[in-house]
C-alpha cells in the first residue's frame, strides 16, 4: 500500500483545487517525493492537509486557534472559502487496509457553520471507525506517519507518558487500542446500564411483591370461590330437588283427594236428594211424627251445612297459621359476623357470672335457628282459630243430640221410617268419609301452600347465590351423584362465606397491573443478566486485547531499541543510547520522591502530581511511560535537555529511524525535519532515508540539496500576493532528460 494522491480544495491556503501525485514503487524501492519552496509560501500546510485528513482534532498540532483557521480566510482578490476538504487516496492493491477495495480514498470536509464529515469511497462514515481502520493499516496522525515542522525532537520534550503514546503507534499496538478504548467504553456503558436496570428493579420489587401477595389472596378467593359454588350448586341443587320432588308427589295426592271429594259429593248430593223426596211425601201426612222427624231433619241438615262452613273456616284460619310460620322461618337471618364479635366483646367485658348467663343466652339465642314448631303464629290468628273450634264443637254436640233425638224417634216408628232413617244412616256414613277425604285434601292443600312459599323463598335465595347459574339449575334436572348431608354442606358453605370475608376483595385492575410488572420485572432481569454476560464478554476481550497489546508492545519495544541504537551511531558516528519502560512502580518511587524531597513539591505542578497519583493506581508492572538516555561519543551526560540543537534532531531522527525500520508505515511525511543538520549530517540523512525506502513511501518537505536529490519528484510551492499557494511540480527524469519542468 502507498499514498497515490492528495486533494486538497479550501485548507489553509491552498484555494483552488489542488493535486498532488505520487509515483508507485519501482521494484523494491518506494518513491521519495519532495516539496520545497520559500518560506511562508505554505509547503507545510500540504503535511497538516495529510495530518488532518487522517483525522487530527488538536488545533495546536495544525498551528491554529480555532476550527475555522483551517478554511481559506480570503485574501486580496479572493473571496474566503466555504469549506476544507482534503482526500487521500491509497494503492490498496495488497489489501493493507482491510477493506474490499483495490483504491481507498478518505475525505475529511469542514463547513464554517461547524459541520464536518468523514468519507470513505464517498460514503459516510464514523471517525473512530475511519482511525481503527487506518491503525489497522499502520497509519496514524500522530505517529511518525506524519513529523510536522518542529516537531522533530518533539519525542524527545515530551513527557514519559506522552513518549508511551507516540510508541504505542510505532509498536503497531494502535488498532488494538482503539478497539480496548472502545471495549472500555462499552463496558463504563454497561455497567451504567447495568445500575440503572438494578435500580429500576429494586424500585419495581417490592411493588411486585405487593401485588404477588395480592394475586395469592386473589388466587385463594378465586379457590374458596370455586369450592364454595360447587358446594352451593349441590346444596340448592338438592334443595330444589327434594322440594320439586315433594311438592310434585302432594300435588298428585291432592289432585286425587279433589277427584275424591268431588265423588263422595256427587253421592251425597244424590242421597239427599232422595231423602228430601220421601220427606216431601211425607209432608201431606197429619202424623205428629213425620212432623217432628221433618223439623229434625231440616235442623239437622242446617247443623250440618255449618258445621262443613266452619270447618272450612278452620281449615283457613290453620292454613293462614302454617304459611306464617314459613314465612317467619324463611325470613330468619344470623347475625352479621361484626355484630356476633361485639356481643362477644361485650361478653368478655362482663364481670358479673349472672349477667353472662343471660347475655350468653341471649346470644345463643340470636345465632340459633328457630325450629318450625317454636315459631309462634300471631296471636288474632291463635284466637280465630280458637272460637272456629269451639264453634265446631257445639254444632257437633247439637248434632250428636239431634241424631239421638232422630233414633229415638226412628225406634217410635222403625217400621214406617226404616227406609227414611236408612238413607240418613247411610247419609251420615257419606257425611263422615267425606269429611275424611277433606280433611287430607286440606291438609295437602296446607302442606303444597307451605311447600310452594318455601320454593318462591329457595328461588330467590338461589338467584342472590348462583346468580347467573339459577336459571340452569331451576330448568335443569339435578344430578348431584352422592353428597354429604344438607346440614354438613350448610355448615361448610358458611364457614367458605366467612373465610371470603377474611381474604377481602381484590382490586381486579392489580390482576392487569401485576402482569405488566412482571413482563417488566422479568424483561429487566434477563436484561440484568444480558448485560453482566456482556460485561464479562467485553472483560475478557479487554484481557486479551490488554494481552496483545503488552506482547506486540515488548517485541517490538526491543526491536526499536536495537535499531535506535543502530542509527545512533550511524549519525553520531559513535556513542551509545537506549529506550527505558518505566513501570507504575518506578513512578511510585518517584511520587514519593517528589513528595519527601525538601521543597520539591512546589516544584513539581500539582496536576502532574495528580497525574501521577492516579497511574500509581495501576499494577505495578504496567508501562506507563518511556524515558530515553543518549549519550553522543565524547561525552558523558545522558540528560536529554542537556543535549544541543543539533544532537537533539539526530537523536530524534535515530529514534525515527529505528522505528520506521521496526515497523515501517505506508508513508512518511517529513517536514523539515533535516532544517537543523549541517552537510555532512544531512548526507548521512539523505543515506539512511535511501536505505529505508525499501520500505516505506517518503514525503519530505526540505530546503536541502542533499535530500532533494533522492527525490524521484519534486513539488515546488510558490505564493503569489493573493495568498494563495501554487504548485509546480518537477520529475528529475524527466529534467535530466528535457531540461525542463513542468507545472
Amino acid at each position: 500500500m502507498f499514498l497515490q494522491k492528495l486533494e486538497i480544495q479550501g485548507f489553509k491556503t491552498f484555494a483552488k483545487k489542488t493535486v498532488l501525485s505520487f509515483p508507485g514503487p519501482k521494484g523494491k524501492t518506494n518513491a521519495l517525493t519532495a516539496i520545497v519552496g520559500p518560506n511562508g509560501s505554505g509547503k507545510s500546510n500540504a503535511a497538516d492537509a495529510i495530518r488532518w485528513a487522517l483525522g487530527e482534532q488538536s488545533l495546536k498540532m495544525l498551528r491554529g486557534k480555532d476550527a475555522e483557521d483551517v478554511i481559506f480566510a480570503g485574501a486580496e482578490g479572493k473571496a474566503r472559502a466555504g469549506f476544507a476538504e482534503v482526500s487521500l487516496s491509497f494503492n490498496n492493491e495488497d489489501r493493507s487496509l482491510p477493506v474490499d477495495f483495490a483504491e481507498v480514498t478518505i475525505t475529511r470536509r469542514l463547513y464554517r457553520d461547524g459541520t464536518s464529515e468523514y468519507l470513505l469511497n464517498n460514503t459516510a462514515r464514523r471517525l473512530s471507525d475511519l482511525q481503527l481502520l487506518l491503525a489497522e493499516g499502520n497509519v496514524g496522525q500522530r505517529s511518525y506517519s506524519v513529523v510536522g515542522q518542529g516537531h522533530v525532537d518533539h519525542i524527545l520534550v515530551a513527557s514519559p507518558e506522552e513518549r508511551k503514546a507516540f510508541f504505542d503507534d510505532a509498536t503497531g499496538v494502535k488498532q488494538f487500542q482503539i478497539k480496548r478504548h472502545s471495549a472500555v467504553l462499552k463496558l463504563k456503558r454497561t455497567y451504567e446500564n447495568l445500575e440503572e436496570v438494578e435500580l429500576i428493579l429494586r424500585e419495581i420489587e417490592p411493588r411486585l411483591r405487593t401485588l404477588k401477595r395480592a394475586i395469592t389472596r386473589l388466587e385463594q378467593r378465586q379457590e374458596v370461590e370455586k369450592e364454595l359454588q360447587t358446594l352451593q350448586w349441590n346444596y340448592y341443587g338438592r334443595l330444589w330437588s327434594e322440594l320439586m320432588t315433594s311438592a310434585k308427589a302432594i300435588r298428585l295426592d291432592f289432585e286425587a283427594l279433589n277427584k275424591q271429594v268431588t265423588n263422595e259429593r256427587a253421592r251425597l248430593e244424590g242421597l239427599e236428594d232422595k231423602l228430601e223426596t220421601i220427606a216431601k211425601a211425607e209432608v201431606s201426612t197429619k202424623d205428629e211424627f213425620t212432623s217432628g222427624g221433618g223439623e229434625l231433619q231440616n235442623k239437622y241438615r242446617l247443623l250440618q251445612r255449618q258445621r262443613s262452613t266452619l270447618r272450612d273456616h278452620e281449615f283457613a284460619a290453620q292454613k293462614e297459621i302454617e304459611l306464617a310460620k314459613v314465612r317467619a322461618q324463611s325470613s330468619w337471618a344470623p347475625l352479621p359476623l361484626p355484630q356476633i364479635i361485639d356481643e362477644i366483646k361485650t361478653l368478655l367485658a362482663e364481670k358479673s357470672l349472672t349477667n353472662l348467663y343471660a347475655l350468653a343466652k341471649t346470644l345463643l339465642k340470636k345465632l340459633e335457628r328457630p325450629a318450625p314448631e317454636e315459631i309462634k303464629a300471631d296471636k288474632t290468628l291463635l284466637k280465630k282459630l280458637d272460637d272456629v273450634r269451639r264453634e265446631i264443637s257445639v254444632k257437633e254436640k247439637a248434632l250428636k243430640d239431634l241424631e239421638s233425638e232422630i233414633d229415638r224417634q226412628a225406634a217410635v216408628s222403625k217400621n214406617e221410617r226404616t227406609e227414611l232413617f236408612t238413607i240418613q244412616k247411610d247419609l251420615r256414613e257419606k257425611q263422615s268419609a267425606l269429611y275424611a277425604v277433606e280433611q287430607k285434601r286440606n291438609h295437602a292443600q296446607i302442606e303444597l301452600a307451605r311447600l310452594e312459599e318455601r320454593q318462591a323463598n329457595l328461588s330467590k335465595e338461589i338467584d342472590v347465590e348462583l346468580k347467573d347459574r339459577s336459571s340452569t339449575l331451576k330448568s335443569s334436572s339435578f344430578k348431584g351423584g352422592e353428597t354429604p348431608p344438607l346440614q354438613i354442606l350448610s355448615d361448610t358453605i358458611s364457614k367458605l362465606k366467612y373465610k371470603l370475608e377474611l381474604i377481602g376483595g381484590i382490586d381486579p385492575e392489580s390482576i392487569k397491573e401485576y402482569g405488566e410488572t412482571k413482563e417488566r420485572f422479568e424483561f429487566l432481569d434477563s436484561q440484568v443478566s444480558d448485560l453482566r454476560s456482556a460485561i464479562k464478554d467485553t472483560e475478557k476481550v479487554i484481557d486479551e486485547l490488554d494481552e496483545k497489546i503488552q506482547k506486540q508492545s515488548a517485541k517490538q519495544f526491543k526491536e526499536i531499541n536495537k535499531e535506535f541504537q543502530r542509527y545512533f551511531k550511524i549519525l553520531f558516528g559513535g556513542g551509545s543510547c537506549s529506550l527505558v519502560q518505566m513501570t507504575a512502580e518506578d513512578e511510585a518511587r518517584d511520587l514519593e520522591k517528589m513528595q519527601t524531597a525538601e521543597g520539591a513539591i512546589e516544584a513539581v505542578d500539582q496536576e502532574t502530581l495528580e497525574s501521577i497519583g492516579e497511574r500509581v493506581k495501576m499494577r505495578a508492572d504496567a508501562i506507563v511511560g518511556i524515558d530515553i538516555n543518549a549519550t553522543p561519543p565524547g561525552k558523558r551526560l545522558k540528560a536529554l535537555n542537556l543535549l544541543s540543537g543539533g544532537e537533539r534532531a539526530l537523536t530524534s531522527i535515530a529514534l525515527l529511524s529505528a522505528i520506521m525500520a521496526t515497523n515501517p508505515s505506508p508513508f512518511v511525511v517529513l517536514d523539515e525535519v533535516d532544517a537543523a543538520l549541517d552537510d555532512a549530517n544531512t548526507a548521512r540523512f539523505a543515506a539512511i532515508l535511501e536505505e529505508l525506502r525499501t520500505l516505506t513511501q517518503f514525503i519530505v518537505i526540505t530546503h536541502n540539496r542533499a535530500t532533494i536529490e533522492h527525490a524521484d519528484i519534486i513539488y515546488g510551492v510558490t505564493m503569489g500576493n493573493d495568498g494563495v499557494s501554487n504548485l509546480l511540480s518537477v520529475r528529475l527524469e524527466e529534467v535530466t532528460k528535457n531540461g525542463t519542468a513542468r507545472r
